[in-house]
């Protein structure tokens, strides 16, 4: 019986992406420098997702970038390639101290307080999937791929899981995540031996949160983890292409959170199960959850800020109208599977 799994609280995401409202303009000017090195990169002629021949026209452009919806598997892709140069660009220019700002966080109490409010559910999600599905989690040993600051890593560890370990790109994220950590649980790779750490391997469970939409080849990627007898499940958070991707089309002013930047394609259910399919994978658990009504909060709220004829008392209104309002909302596109984001867990067949 597949499990699945709908709706989460928004309020810790509102409360700790505080900073997309007070310096919108500077991650605007931020992720446009992205957007400027990505338009330069060769044109994709093929599915990031099931690599069939891409139509040469957008189906639309948004912030100067165009793309494309397969129609093949209903994945959406950026226009261009995610070439070495455009990767290095983003995530190891610095040692990844630049790309690790979206991450760090001021001392120890405020990584315990986002690791707790965010990471923990994700761990927990996976532990009882994986009692659903008839697996003691404690007999298991477990890889993050993709570990960032470790917060994944150390939410394992808080939950009681001592198998663990994460594997990273960025030297600068590995030394913040184990400090914070207090334990030695991360370790550098090059972004080009990512593949050569998924076939080497020994763990069971394999995990990529937030990280397959930001491999240069994902597909790749995944023919490792299908070939490495080891690994028995694979559990995936990826972003999708949802409501919030028509919000960022219709204005300039906000910052455009979910396709921008590194997300330079978007997943689908389709294309998830195109995935599933072709690399001989099993659904066995969903958790659709997103921002994508946190998102036109935002918006909102700095179209108005951004309009001098809008009163404090006015803004005050909206607020007190809208935020009771936003997890309700949300969960009807969650029931729907078109929320921002999903949590999967999969099972090699």
């Amino acid at each position: 019986m597949k499990n699945k799994q709908y709706g989460k609280s928004s309020a810790s995401y509102i409360e700790q992406k505080q900073s997309y409202f007070d310096s919108n303009d500077e991650y605007i000017k931020i992720h446009r420098k992205i957007s400027n090195v990505y338009v330069q990169q060769p044109i994709r002629l093929r599915c990031k997702n099931c690599d069939h021949e891409l139509k040469i026209e957008s189906d639309f452009v948004k912030d100067g970038v165009g793309y494309k919806i397969c129609s093949n598997c209903s994945h959406l892709n950026g226009a261009h390639e995610d070439t070495t140069t455009f990767c290095e660009a983003v995530y190891t220019k610095d040692d990844g101290e630049s790309y690790a700002q979206a991450y760090k966080t001021k001392d120890l109490e405020d990584f315990e307080y986002r690791l707790s409010s965010i990471y923990i559910p994700k761990a927990e999600f996976l532990y009882t999937s994986l009692l659903g599905h008839g697996v003691d989690p404690h007999q298991m040993k477990y890889l993050d791929l993709g570990a960032g600051s470790g917060y994944f890593v150390g939410a394992l560890n808080k939950i009681g899981l001592k198998n663990i370990s994460g594997s990273e790109v960025s030297k600068y994220q590995v030394e913040f995540g184990n400090r914070m950590i207090g334990e030695n649980y991360l370790s550098v790779h090059q972004m080009d031996n990512t593949n050569q750490v998924i076939e080497e391997t020994d763990a069971n469970v394999i995990s990529f949160m937030g990280v397959l939409e930001h491999l240069q080849d994902f597909r790749s990627a995944l023919e490792c983890v299908k070939n490495n007898d080891k690994i028995e499940y694979l559990y995936i958070s990826v972003p999708l292409f949802s409501l919030s991707v028509f919000l960022e089309m219709t204005t300039a002013n906000a910052f455009h959170r979910h396709l921008t930047g590194g997300h330079t394609h978007l997943f689908t259910k389709d294309s998830l199960q195109h995935l599933a399919d072709e690399f001989e994978f099993d659904i066995v658990s969903e958790w659709w959850f997103g921002s994508d009504i946190a998102d036109l909060y935002r918006h909102i709220m700095i179209d108005i800020k951004k309009d001098s004829q809008c009163s404090q008392v006015l803004i005050n209104s909206f607020k007190e109208m809208f935020l009771p309002l936003i997890d309700s909302m949300q969960l009807e596109l969650d029931k729907r599977s078109q929320s921002s984001e999903v949590h999967l867990l999969l099972k090699k067949q």
